[in-house]
């Protein structure tokens, strides 16, 4: 955006300031650009509260010299001209991108829900806890057919072809995956007889692990399985939660899966953890020098999404803000959905489709064992079916109007939020199944996002300013 410094500007009422000492980080609230700015820049644009031009406020020298610095700022949108209405010109973008929606352009991953079932029977489980909350219980199919599969495959190959796409990327979860390994196989090795010449093709999985042979783990290592499993701390934190159905702990089962992939020679490169008030008080900086011990490079860490977790938010921020600390100095990446706004501030909504997951986002398609579609496999808000796939995504269908009531801007109750853009509302699993049990762990929720992102933005600016005088 060019300026005329005749021009009249005003500051949006969308720019956030997160400020350390002499230095601040700034972004918008719909758009993001985050930008580090010295508290003289801040004051500037805390002087510009009130309309006027810039050359009031600064005289004709000062202009030339700060002039690539002042554009930034109108290109960030954070100085806008006096008539600018920031959510309308959001809007018109967004108006531009249902119709990505509508003809499906904007897909590009495949969940596979191959099993319904689970092996374990985990105190927090997402999966149990939201199927449990609607009719998807009592659906008689478990596990996935590979008919089910062939023609999910075959509508998702078809669609990432039409829009000039080569990358498919298709996940298997559940419930617990493997207690169908065989209809696994057999669609990973469809895939590359049927596509694997036109395609670049990623395969995911989400696993506990329990179940993990070294055959299992062998034809995972052939095919660039990439996998994601859980360890809810070490031994004692993990058997608080991570339960057989019997109610005995899983540590062992899941380290010996563990070490199988390790002496197949594809050992994990992290895991994910799950955080309650059962196991709360055994998490801390010991999980990443086991981590380390084992050549691990991530651990995930979240906090229960559905249920609520009875603990003061305060205390939870400080716990994990430490830990991440911990990490970082030992190169150790900690993320979270509690991490996921400040990483969204990186791409822009203006130029990328963002939002808290691919789900809302309208990127991933997740079809079930029965042949019904959702936007996640934990999600209990039925999008479609595979016996209308060739037309569920179009104009006014259920799933274009779920993914576009979703787009930046569109959820009253987020308006006004420090975070809108880049949180997009949120887990739409959280809302699920708090709606659902009528509990309040939405607001409470967005309190942690809002107070994390904050820490983290105050993180990344000391490191940042640290050598600065």
């Amino acid at each position: 955006m060019k300026f005329d410094p005749n021009d009249i500007y005003v500051k949006s009422s969308f720019l956030q300031v997160v400020r350390d000492n002499d230095f601040a980080v700034i972004w918008h609230s719909l758009f993001g650009y985050p930008k580090i700015v010295s508290i003289e820049t801040l004051k500037f644009l805390e002087s510009f509260s009130i309309q006027k031009t810039i050359c009031s406020q600064l005289d004709n020298e000062l202009i030339s010299e700060n002039k690539e610095e002042i554009e930034e700022l109108l290109q960030c949108y954070f100085l806008v001209p006096k008539n600018f209405d920031d959510r309308t010109f959001l809007e018109e973008k967004m108006q531009k991108r249902e119709r990505g929606v509508a003809n499906g352009s904007l897909i590009d991953y495949l969940e596979l829900i191959i099993s319904e079932a689970c092996n374990f029977r985990c105190t927090y489980c997402i999966h149990f806890n939201n199927l449990e909350t609607s009719d998807r219980i009592n659906n008689p199919e478990k596990f996935m057919r590979f008919d089910i599969a062939k023609k999910a495959i075959d509508w998702y190959f078809q669609t990432l072809h039409k829009h000039g796409k080569y990358i498919a990327e298709i996940n298997f979860g559940g419930g617990e995956p493997l207690l169908a390994w065989k209809i696994i196989k057999r669609t990973i090795e469809y895939c590359h007889v049927v596509y694997k010449p036109d395609f670049e093709l990623r395969f995911s999985i989400n696993t506990n692990a329990s179940l993990i042979t070294p055959k299992i783990a062998k034809t995972l290592k052939k095919y660039c399985v990439e996998i994601a499993s859980s360890l809810d701390g070490l031994r004692k934190g993990n058997d608080c939660v991570r339960l057989t159905k019997s109610g005995r702990g899983t540590f062992s089962q899941i380290i010996h899966g563990f070490n199988v992939l390790k002496n197949t020679g594809y050992p994990l490169e992290g895991f994910a953890i799950t955080i309650n008030e059962k196991n709360f008080h055994e998490l801390d900086e010991s999980v990443i020098d086991w981590a380390l011990n084992r050549r691990m490079n991530k651990v995930r860490i979240d906090i229960d999404v559905v249920n609520m977790v009875k603990i003061p938010i305060k205390n939870i921020l400080t716990k994990l803000i430490r830990i991440r600390r911990y990490a970082t100095e030992r190169e150790v990446d900690v993320p979270g959905f509690w991490s996921r706004p400040a990483e969204n501030l990186n791409e822009s909504t203006l130029e990328s489709n963002t939002a808290f997951c691919g789900a809302v986002r309208g990127n991933s398609v997740c079809v079930s064992p029965s042949g019904n579609i959702y936007g996640c496999g934990y999600s209990t808000t039925k999008l479609g079916s595979l016996d209308n796939i060739q037309s569920f995504n179009t104009t006014d269908s259920i799933y274009h109007h779920f993914v576009k009531s979703h787009l930046t801007g569109r959820i009253e109750r987020c308006k006004g939020c420090m975070i809108e853009g880049q949180c997009g509302g949120g887990c739409k699993i959280t809302q699920e199944f708090a709606q659902t049990m009528k509990i309040a762990k939405i607001e409470r929720m967005c309190d942690f996002y809002r107070q994390m992102t904050q820490e983290i933005l105050r993180d990344q600016l000391r490191e940042t300013t640290v050598s600065k005088p």
